[in-house]
This record gives structure tokens, C-alpha cells and sequence, in this order.
């Protein structure tokens, strides 16, 4: 029997790449749980990265075929959409009968465009390490019909059936640790990132993490995280390290824990997290800075109170600004994401925003990231956007883009937001100069 599988993380954008990728390119965390729970489990798994690996198509098809895979699963996005549906035409021509799977956000959202404007099989939704084994395992057996919780399928007449979703893994202590070795390493800048919660406690209306989780944030324990750890300093002698969640810091007692663990252990470690603005204060940025963080990322999003409790955000602007003087009285690489255009944005408060940005990043050396409101499916301003008075442009899922507008608010017009976005943009060159 074949149980060769081939998982194919697809290219994120130029825009991305230019961003973030020359400086922290990291590994598809959640396609290596996925590949890990099947390479366990008896399948022979192979990875393809192509958001850091560039492949002609005849080199592209080469390895394809070289895998002699019954099962694909892709990673999606919706900035890949045309990449998606361009890759599996490609792995349908090589052998139509190749079963394809596609999971994530993009996927777990989008489910039915996946489904029927491409030749993908399969969505695994929300959480995949066991929904990924089972319908594996059902495809494997040559099944008409599946039944595997969590996943959504075409029959043979085209029609999508809709499974019951799969309940939440509570035990994250349980979930067995990504196999760093299906990827080569060597091609990322940040190659040892760690997942230790899934979910986020907030409720931000230009998120998706709470429809794609759930409503509860299961957390790993201080000892499971500090475990991993230890197991990628022995296993690949790293010493550097991102922690991947949503917000490390939304247990304190946990963060403070963990450093406890990661101070005594002896290794001079060097690591960064995101945590919220509100939970911040000198005895938690201490305590992070003394056991090796040196990097830490706040979500700005705006500079006007307003607009920040109209996005349900739970901060001001004055617990940011206080959160970033700590982190920067510890010598911290401060990291500020913003966001331009918002459903309530006047011209005034994305003027406030800018200037705001563009303050810290002089006063206190922050790197200042902006994007453009973008209404991405999942999100409570996608499910209210008319309620909210945001007009969507696109239907075309590949336009979803942090740096491309496709929206009117009530307040501006798609152009003033490509005008203000120049400022963001010129502001960010400053960063790099």
C-alpha cells in the first residue's frame, strides 16, 4: 500500500517576503504538527516549503512525482488562492486520482470556493493533527464516503458534505512535539519557533483566532514548554528561539514560570513573544528580559481610543505607550503593529495612528509594521460588514491582502487608504534605513 504523503506549505506574498521573511522567515508550524502526527503514525511524509524554496514548473512537477504520494495536503492562504488553484491542476495532470487536502484559516473559512473552484478533495478544518490522520487513513482504504469529524468533502456528483466539526484538543501537553527534521532548516532565519496555546483571550473584530480555535485558550504548561526547549538545545544545540502564540503573557503566572525555568537551566538563551499592552509591567518585562527575551511585539492597531474599543481591542493608548517605555527601559527590540483604515477611521484618527507610529519609532525606537484593514473571512467585521458600513470591492479571495485596499468605509474611500498606506509604507523605509 502507498502511505507516502506530501504536505506543501504554498508561497506567501512578495509583500510578506520583503516585510518579514529576509529577517524572520519561519518554519509552517502547524504543517509540521500535521506531518509529525502522520509520520508517527506510519506514513512516509515528505515537506515541501515554498514560501522559502523557489522550484521551476518542470522542477516542481519533478518533485511531486519523486514523492509517489496517494495524499497531498496543502497549507493555504488567501493571498495564495491563485497559487493553490494553479497547484493542484499541476498535481491532478502528474495522476488524477491523488487525493489533495488543503487546511488552515484561509481553508477552514473559505471551504466552499476551495472546494469547488479548485481541484482540492478535502478541507481539514480548524485544529488538524487527528482529523489529518483519519481521513488519511479513510482515503487510504478507497472509501465513497467519510466520515471523519472536522472535515468537509465533495462526493462523486460534486456536492460538498459538511461532517460535524471535531472537538478541541484540551490537552495540549499531550500533542507530541513538531519533527524539525521533515524541514531543512537551514533555509529560515528563525528556525526554532514554538507553539505553546492555541486561541487568544481577546476579541478583536479584525481577527479571526477565536472562530478558527474556539472560544476557550488551552495552554501547554510551564514544564511542557520549557521541555521543548530543552529538547531543541540538545537535539540541534539552538539557543535562539520565537514563541509563536497569539499572546505568551496571557497567563502571568505561566510566562513567569517558564522564565523561572529557562533562567535556571544555565543556557544563555535569546528569544521573543507577542503579549498584550495591558498585562504589561515592569516586574513581567523584567522577568522576560532576565531569562533571555530580548524581543517583544504589541498590537497598536490605532492610536485613538475610540477606534481602539470599537475594535474591541481592550486597551488604550496610553497602557500601549506605557507597555513600550518598559520594554524599552530593558533594551528591548520593540516590534508595533498598526493597522489604517478601520470600519469608525476618520482621516483625523489614521493621521493620529501614523504620527503616533511615527513617534515611538523615534522616541523609542520601535519597529513600527502597518497594513491596511483588510476584512478577512472569519472575522466578525467580515460576518458585519455591512452593519459596520464596510463596503467589500473583491470577491476575488487572492486580493485579501494586508497591503492591497478593498474597502469603503463609511468615513473613506479605497483611495485615500492606498494614499495614507504611501505614508505607512515611507514610514517603514525609515525602519530599514
Amino acid at each position: 500500500m502507498n502511505d507516502n504523503i506530501l504536505l506543501i506549505n504554498l508561497p506567501i506574498s512578495t509583500w510578506y517576503k520583503k516585510m518579514f521573511a529576509e529577517t524572520n522567515s519561519m518554519p509552517p508550524l502547524g504543517m509540521l504538527y500535521v506531518g509529525t502526527m502522520l509520520k508517527n503514525n506510519g506514513f512516509h511524509v515528505n515537506v515541501i516549503d515554498l514560501a522559502v524554496e523557489s522550484f521551476s514548473m518542470e522542477s516542481l512537477k519533478k518533485k511531486i512525482i519523486d514523492a509517489d504520494a496517494k495524499i497531498v495536503g496543502l497549507s493555504t492562504y488567501n493571498e495564495s488562492w491563485y497559487s493553490q488553484i494553479q497547484l493542484c491542476n499541476i498535481i491532478k495532470s502528474i495522476d488524477k486520482d491523488i487525493k489533495i487536502f488543503a487546511g488552515g484559516a484561509f481553508a477552514t473559512f473559505c471551504y466552499e470556493s476551495v472546494l469547488k473552484e479548485s481541484a482540492t478533495d478535502f478541507v481539514v478544518t480548524s485544529e488538524g493533527e487527528f482529523s489529518t490522520l483519519a481521513i488519511c487513513k479513510e482515503i487510504l482504504e478507497d472509501k465513497d464516503t467519510y466520515s471523519t469529524l472536522g472535515v468537509i468533502w465533495k462526493d462523486k456528483n460534486g456536492n460538498i458534505v459538511k461532517n460535524a466539526d471535531n472537538p478541541r484538543i484540551k490537552d495540549l501537553d499531550s500533542i507530541i512535539w513538531p519533527d524539525r527534521n521533515l524541514l531543512d532548516l537551514s533555509k529560515y532565519t528563525m528556525p526554532f519557533t514554538i507553539s505553546t496555546a492555541r486561541g487568544c483571550p481577546g476579541e478583536c473584530i479584525f481577527c479571526s483566532s477565536k472562530a478558527f480555535w474556539g472560544k476557550c485558550v488551552y495552554m501547554r504548561s510551564a514544564q511542557s514548554v520549557y521541555d521543548e526547549i530543552m529538547h531543541l538545545h540538545n537535539s540541534f544545540r539552538a539557543n535562539v528561539f520565537y514563541i509563536a502564540d497569539d499572546t505568551f503573557t496571557a497567563s502571568r503566572r505561566r510566562a513567569f514560570d517558564t522564565c523561572k525555568m529557562l533562567k535556571e537551566s544555565g543556557v544563555k538563551w535569546t528569544w521573543g513573544c507577542e503579549s498584550r499592552a495591558d498585562v504589561v509591567d515592569d516586574e513581567l518585562i523584567s522577568t522576560l528580559k532576565e531569562s533571555g527575551c530580548t524581543k517583544i511585539q504589541f498590537g497598536l492597531e490605532s492610536a485613538d481610543n475610540d477606534i481602539l474599543k470599537s475594535l474591541k481591542k481592550k486597551v488604550t493608548i496610553e497602557q500601549i505607550e506605557n507597555a513600550i517605555k518598559i520594554a524599552y527601559k530593558y533594551h528591548m527590540h520593540i516590534t508595533a503593529s498598526f493597522i489604517i483604515g478601520h470600519a469608525a477611521d476618520t482621516r483625523e484618527t489614521i493621521k493620529k495612528t501614523i504620527n503616533f507610529a511615527e513617534y515611538i519609532q523615534n522616541e523609542y525606537g520601535v519597529n513600527v509594521v502597518g497594513s491596511i484593514n483588510t476584512p478577512f473571512p472569519g472575522t466578525e467585521q467580515y460576518n458585519k460588514a455591512q452593519e459596520l458600513g464596510i463596503e467589500i470591492l473583491s470577491d476575488d479571495w487572492n486580493c485579501f491582502r494586508l497591503n492591497n485596499a478593498i474597502i469603503n468605509t463609511k468615513n473613506l474611500t479605497v483611495n485615500d487608504l492606498r494614499t495614507y498606506y504611501n505614508r505607512v509604507l515611507m514610514l517603514q523605509m525609515q525602519n530599514r534605513n
